[in-house]
């Protein structure tokens, strides 16, 4: 039995890799917010409960979003470092190093996650603009962006 020389083997192993970790972009939304939008929002589009949101419940659960985007992200870059630092091992050390691809992680559900709060928050910043709600606070790390942001007075 003829086995694979390691130069053969690594560029086999990184196509393994790259191609699992690849996914189709999901299909755009219709286009209703744009100067030539296709589609025009009304309160019918929306779920009896979103009609009945007030602004303040929709900035409020904007805030919550965001932070479960910010922990689910937080979740995703410490698995990515794992795994870099898995392949990178696998990398160095050729087939002795399986093991530690092996021990990658893909966590779809934080992906899937974050899919769904984007798709309600895309859905709360419609019904916000249809609603005519202020627009949420921006939160600064600067003294400059934070005297640009401020309301007038």
């Amino acid at each position: 039995m003829r086995s694979l020389s390691p130069s053969k083997l690594l560029p086999l192993m990184l196509a393994v890799l790259v191609a699992g970790c690849s996914s189709d972009a999901p299909p755009l939304p219709p286009d209703t917010t744009s100067i030539d939008r296709t589609q025009q929002l009304s309160l019918s589009d929306f779920t009896p409960a979103a009609q009945a949101m007030t602004c303040d419940q929709i900035a409020a659960e904007r805030a919550s979003i965001a932070a479960d985007m910010q922990q689910a992200n937080d979740k995703i870059a410490s698995d990515r470092t794992r795994n870099e630092t898995a392949a990178g091992i696998a990398d160095l050390t050729g087939v002795f190093g399986l093991p530690a691809l092996l021990a990658t992680d893909s966590d779809t559900s934080a992906k899937n996650q974050i899919t769904a709060l984007y798709q309600r928050q895309d859905t709360l910043i419609k019904l916000g603009d249809l609603k005519h709600c202020p627009s949420p606070a921006l939160t600064t790390t600067s003294n400059s962006d934070s005297k640009a942001s401020a309301p007038p007075q």
